[in-house]
């Protein structure tokens, strides 16, 4: 095509070529387009338009699993809710029903400490009422955050756990468990933040790598029993050599626990005499630097029989019983161990297997308190208390030996701090009642999993749980609905207090709880059961935040309307396998007898490129503003689209660059398509299919298998496939293949006639299904394409269904002989069945096959000529291919022979000629077949085709640069001046 600036140009013809323009930008300005976008679907008010879009249709319910309301969004966040976005969006436009119901985690501990730094001193009531300001101001940025992405949910009807009707109904799925039986009240040793001064569940609890102390501490055997054992040793003392990496739990010993069966030997170690198992009596000589010297060997039935004691190691007068218990293992250690019930929950069930005293004097904030021996331990930390038991050792000598370890220890993921045990009073759902467990384990076999194997973990999460601790020490939060008599500790529960305090919440939200009495709570008249008390207080602690986001379902599902229960998908972090998938799915057995959900699609966590989880100590945090600052709102959308679910989201600077690259090309591909479809009209222009230039119906054909090929990946959450299909179509068949071999009809040929009306019906379907296949990742893109070529736009193309290439389908059929006697219209039946990601019918499928084989053929013999017209390149004879002039034979015996014969029938009846589409398909001037190789043809790189190249004969012409004989006074080809001079 000329653009007139060449010598030989003397008449300008630039006004008679149909030269690209469009207003759509070559490169988008996120920073000013994408908040004007977001502000125009907040005024055509698409976001709650897309919550009733396609009503009455089949539902798809993707359930929002709640972000806490406490900061701005980091990366996570904004890959969580994109990917949500992506797969609503996505069903949306398979013509589903897509309500989405955003929601928020509003109560428990960070938020409560945030407004107590504050605000000290402030009553139940207050502070509550404070949280709740300082919550709703987190939402509204938060939500404005989450729509400036271009995540379509129903922003202005969220669910909050901190809503009345929603604590309310968090109090009566509490109740049904309380009707159920699974609710109890008791004191055990639980995990415990000393900084937070609360329980913490499963799900809170992080292992770091930590430094501890690994100490080697002589309990020493009472005298009798070593004298009757081991009477050779002459009356001197035995000790159980006993291993512990948390010295500071040593004054709350209550007893040693060795393996029940199992060989144990008393070892001379530089005269003092130690019990270690016999299997480890190798580690533990070579560990204090001794010979193994054996004194005694027996069986620790032996000992059990003589039912020994015990002296502790520091605390006067204190025995401890030796106990025998499978816990204790033979493989580290010495297989003689510490248990203080009170401090470890492997601890605890001993203790209570063996009426052990659960004996736990630690204060909240990880003090000992009264009662603790010696007692000039009362009031010291128990990390000081670490220090003073390691001195007190020392100085009794009961210390063999002391080194450091490094091990997983765990610590609150909230402050970072290391955990304590300590035993309370805490409220438990029991997971054996009703086989509560077993139940869920059973369910999990009919959710579906992506990864697959992310199934796995959910199930270990579960099999690893004998109960759920429900109670929390804090304010925040919905209150446990109880009254413990004052004199003797008795627990007032039922049914019917949970509800009745249900329905004063609905009323007026937990602050209830804090207004009422304990009059106005009990029945008239009652008196304790226990004691005949009559003096109640209140319950003080609150319920997991696990368990208000886990009956979500319940609070939210199931009884819209407008949703649905169980969800089609519950999509989040591969953390919430022990968090929010776990307790939703235990709540939703006890509620609704069945899961809450039918898919759980789980993510990794965002990490850089050295595969570190982000966090502000490493100084590799990435906030979403800094990724849309470099790529736009669409670029990292783009790049959420390029992680595999089974990876952790990685972002480095190789990979946003290489977003940015298939960003670019999409978008420019777009753009082209837009500059040429500027004086088109798909209603008024377009041409019929059968009428089509033979490419143009290829084109066409490939864009349906793609269409095809795309929506089932869609249909798969197939995002990174999806992505690279989109990027290889973009790049690959259109930029690199179709689009350049077009571009001179486009540009030269006559503006309304048949040959540009064909490839630009060929464009105009590209661009509409490539448009509406980018929409649900790339959205404002999409819809500002979408404004340039749908000429009578009515609705944003984020309501609109996926292209369904009717007219396509109805020319494969005809071309493939298919006849379909009670065809459906393709939108409804046919499309489900073909066009929207199913396999097409086989008669079908085998033609498809058979033009790919012929096409790829086709793009081999073009792959040749192109590549024999290189040397003239490189010789300077030619500058580009149009000076070129191609003669080829086929030889009979050439691959694919038959398919080619075909082909020219096909160019026949389509009207067009073999040179001719040959010119245009390898962008040349002049195609000459001849029917014999001669003595100047060479074989070429495709076998069977011979060919010379040499330079255009005639002249070149000045409108469209290709060379031919001319008579034209301006040297315009007869093609030009039929055009031009008309």
């Amino acid at each position: 095509m000329a653009d007139n600036q060449t010598p030989e140009t003397k008449v300008s013809f630039k006004d008679t070529l149909n030269l690209p323009h469009t207003d759509f930008p070559i490169r988008s300005n996120a920073k000013i387009d994408d908040p004007a976008m977001v502000a125009r679907w907040q005024s055509e008010e698409l976001f709650s338009a897309s919550f009733s879009h396609n009503k009455g249709k089949e539902k798809f319910i993707l359930h929002d699993g709640p972000p806490y309301a406490n900061g701005h969004l980091h990366l996570g966040h904004a890959y969580n809710k994109v990917l949500k976005d992506i797969v609503t969006k996505s069903q949306r436009m398979f013509g589903k029903h897509v309500p989405v119901t955003p929601g928020w985690d509003c109560h428990g501990l960070p938020i409560e400490k945030k407004v107590t730094e504050s605000f000290p001193g402030l009553s139940h009531k207050d502070l509550k009422v404070a949280c709740r300001e300082y919550a709703a101001k987190w939402i509204d940025i938060q939500r404005q955050e989450f729509k400036a992405l271009g995540v379509l949910m129903d922003w202005d009807r969220p669910y909050l756990t901190m809503g009345f009707d929603y604590e309310a109904h968090i109090l009566k799925a509490f109740g049904k468990f309380v009707t159920d039986g699974y609710i109890e009240r008791k004191n055990k040793t639980v995990p415990w933040c000393p900084t937070d001064q609360t329980v913490l569940a499963t799900a809170e609890i992080e292992y770091e790598e930590r430094k501890d102390p690994s100490v080697y501490v002589l309990f020493a055997l009472e005298q009798k029993i070593t004298d009757q054992m081991f009477s050779d040793l002459h009356g001197k003392s035995v000790n159980l050599l006993v291993w512990t990496t948390t010295p500071w739990t040593l004054p709350l010993n209550r007893a040693v626990l060795m393996r029940p069966s199992t060989e144990y030997v008393v070892l001379d170690v530089n005269g003092v005499y130690v019990i270690v198992g016999k299997a480890l009596a190798d580690k533990v000589a070579a560990l204090l630097n001794v010979e193994k010297k054996i004194s005694a060997e027996f069986n620790s039935d032996q000992l059990s029989k003589q039912l020994p004691k015990v002296h502790h190691p520091f605390v006067e007068n204190l025995m401890t019983p030796i106990l025998l218990d499978n816990s204790v293992l033979v493989e580290d250690g010495t297989a003689c161990v510490h248990s203080a019930p009170g401090c470890g929950p492997e601890d605890y069930e001993v203790g209570v297997k063996n009426n052990l005293e659960i004996f736990s004097p630690i204060s909240p904030d990880g003090k000992y308190t009264k009662g603790i021996e010696p007692k000039e331990l009362e009031g010291m930390s128990v990390a000081d208390g670490q220090i003073w038991v390691l001195k007190k050792l020392t100085e009794r000598n009961t210390m063999l030996f002391k080194t450091s370890i490094r091990h997983p220890y765990p610590h609150c993921w909230r402050c970072k701090g290391g955990l304590i045990f300590r035993a309370t009073k805490q409220w438990f759902c029991d997971l054996s009642r009703n086989n509560l467990k077993t139940k869920a384990l059973e369910a999990t076999n009919t959710i579906s999993t992506l990864p697959e194997k992310s199934i796995n973990r959910l199930q270990a999460t579960l099999e690893g749980r004998l109960e759920w601790c429900l109670s929390r020490q804090r304010v925040w939060g919905v209150p446990i609905p109880s009254l413990i008599c004052q004199k003797c500790d008795y627990t007032y529960i039922t049914p019917e207090l949970v509800n009745k305090v249900a329905d004063h919440v609905a009323q007026h939200g937990i602050e209830y709880w804090d207004m009422a009495t304990e009059q106005e709570l009990l029945p008239e008249n009652f008196k304790c059961p226990s004691c005949k008390g009559t003096d109640f207080k209140k319950e003080q602690d609150i319920l997991d935040v696990w368990f208000d986001s886990g009956v979500s379902h319940f609070a939210v599902l199931y009884d819209s309307p407008d949703l649905a229960f169980p969800a089609d998908m519950y999509l989040e972090g591969k953390d919430q396998h022990r968090g929010w998938f776990q307790s939703s799915l235990l709540t939703s057995m006890v509620i609704e007898k069945e899961p809450a959900m039918r898919m759980i699609v789980t993510h990794g966590y965002t990490v850089d490129d050295k595969g570190r989880k982000m966090s502000k100590s490493l100084g590799n945090v990435v906030t979403p503003q800094q990724v849309v600052d470099k790529l736009g709102t669409d670029g990292l959308r783009l790049w959420v689209s390029t992680i595999d679910w089974s990876n952790d989201p990685v972002i480095s600077d190789k990979l946003t660059q290489n977003v940015q690259e298939v960003f670019r090309k999409i978008r420019n591909t777009c753009r082209f398509l837009l500059s040429n479809l500027y004086d088109f009209d798909i209603a008024l222009d377009s041409v019929p299919l059968d009428k089509m230039h033979v490419i143009d119906r290829y084109a066409l054909q490939k864009l349906f298998q793609v269409n095809d090929d795309i929506l089932k990946k869609y249909q798969a959450y197939d995002f990174t496939a999806t992505f690279h299909a989109l990027a290889e179509y973009s790049s690959v068949d259109l930029s690199a293949f179709y689009l350049d071999i077009i571009k001179d009809r486009l540009y030269v040929e006559k503006a309304n006639g048949l040959e540009r009306r064909s490839a630009q019906t060929a464009c105009w379907y590209i661009l509409d299904t490539l448009t509406k296949l980018i929409a649900p990742i790339l959205s404002f893109t999409a819809e500002q394409i979408s404004d340039h070529y749908q000429k009578h736009k009515k609705q944003s193309i984020h309501l609109q269904e996926f292209a369904q290439l009717q007219d396509v389908w109805e020319l494969l059929k005809k071309k493939s002989g298919y006849i379909d006697v009670q065809s459906q219209p393709f939108g409804r039946v046919t499309a489900r069945n073909v066009g929207f990601g199913t396999s097409f019918d086989a008669h079908i499928s085998r033609f498809i096959i058979e033009q790919e084989s012929q096409w790829d053929m086709l793009r081999n013999i073009r792959g040749a000529i192109l590549k024999a017209i290189e040397p003239l390149r490189e010789q300077g004879v030619i500058k580009h291919s149009l000076e070129a002039r191609v003669i080829v034979f086929f030889d009979e015996g050439m691959p694919g022979r038959d398919q080619l014969h075909n082909f020219f029938t096909e160019l026949q009846h389509a009207g067009q000629t073999i040179e001719g589409f040959f010119e245009e398909f390898c962008i040349i001037s002049q195609f000459v077949m001849q029917h014999n190789t001669g003595d100047h043809l060479e074989q070429s790189e495709y076998k069977g085709m011979f060919i010379k190249v040499e330079k255009a004969q005639g002249d070149k012409c000045p409108r469209c640069w290709k060379w031919g004989q001319s008579d034209d006074a301006d040297k315009l080809c007869h093609r030009c001046a039929k055009i031009v001079r008309k």
